[in-house]
């Protein structure tokens, strides 16, 4: 838009189809709902929006459909409910890029909006609240929902990193990690669907209130096709231990093992096939587990030590598979 606003809702109400909103550097103290479709919101270096939820649910109500955010900064959304988010979405076809939702109770939510729903090349960090608000949270009427090349960093208040219940949920690229965190399982589906987690560094950290890193299938209502694939993916358990107890455990691997892959109740084939483990007590999958490496910990994987993230599987295995 060539006109200039000192609000976002008054440069969102004068927008039309097709507009695309500038959002200079600054701190918006005021969210907005965006109404309008084919909007793109496209945030400057420097655009921070902070503390300002609309309609008591979030930062951004986006209502519109084929909305495209990109760029945007926001953090400190809380409502009376506990589950404010920096983007609440309620219009079909939203595409999320290169954002950065840090310190809210949630980073997204979806409400009635469906059909596709892309979020990619963004970080999610220190997101969560209660045990109902997580660092995404997708819900029954998207239709697929792709989260590609994203971070998920220190969810807490025993949020899940990344929930979905759409009917075809699509992880890949990411790296979804507890570190210094309170959080519950990096990934819950908890309503099946077509099932993809490919490619992704996936950590749980000593303070999760969860063992399962991820959760299949356990809460019901499940969608008509149930079919999930992981594959590809550096899976993380690193054990709560004091520092010296990591290192003796490092040189020694002296202390127990922790954690379980996966817990499913999904009816549909689960395959988990060419992961790399690292530190987990139980896979929690029968018969359909293959080409998978065991390592015992990190030191034995090559990798850093704690609460170093790799950004890939290593290379070389060096243990059996199974």
């Amino acid at each position: 838009m060539a006109c200039a606003y000192y609000d976002l809702a008054q440069a969102v109400a004068a927008a039309r189809p097709g507009d695309t909103i500038i959002m200079a550097p600054g701190i918006y103290e005021r969210g907005a709902v965006i109404d309008i479709d084919d909007l793109t919101l496209q945030a400057e270096p420097g655009a921070h929006l902070r503390g300002g939820a609309v309609r008591g649910k979030a930062a951004l109500v986006v209502t519109g459909a084929r909305v495209t955010i990109d760029g945007l900064e926001c953090s400190d959304i809380a409502v009376r409910d506990r589950n404010g988010a920096c983007i609440r979405i309620e219009g079909d076809d939203l595409t999320v890029r290169n954002v950065n939702f840090h310190d809210n109770e949630q980073g997204i939510l979806s409400g009635p909006g469906g059909g596709t729903l892309l979020i990619e090349n963004s970080t999610f960090e220190r997101n969560g609240r209660d045990g109902r608000a997580h660092g995404v949270y997708i819900g029954t009427s998207v239709d697929t929902f792709i989260f590609r090349n994203n971070r998920v960093l220190s969810t807490q208040g025993e949020g899940h990193g990344v929930k979905s219940r759409a009917k075809k949920t699509i992880i890949e690229g990411n790296v979804i990690a507890s570190l210094e965190g309170q959080d519950s399982r990096a990934i819950d589906v908890p309503n099946g669907g077509e099932v993809v987690i490919r490619n992704n560094v996936l950590q749980k950290g000593p303070n999760s209130a969860n063992s399962q890193m991820i959760g299949l299938a356990l809460e019901g209502g499940l969608h008509g096709a149930n079919d999930t694939l992981i594959e590809g993916n550096l899976i993380i358990f690193d054990r709560d231990l004091p520092w010296i107890g990591r290192v003796l455990d490092d040189l020694f691997a002296m202390a127990p093992l922790r954690g379980r892959v996966i817990l499913s109740q999904s009816p549909g084939v689960l395959s988990l096939k060419d992961n790399v483990l690292v530190g987990a007590k139980e896979i929690g999958v029968d018969g359909a587990a293959k080409g998978n490496v065991i390592f015992r910990n990190r030191k034995e994987a090559r990798l850093p030590p704690f609460p170093e993230l790799p950004t890939a599987p290593p290379k070389s295995a060096g243990a059996g598979g199974q």
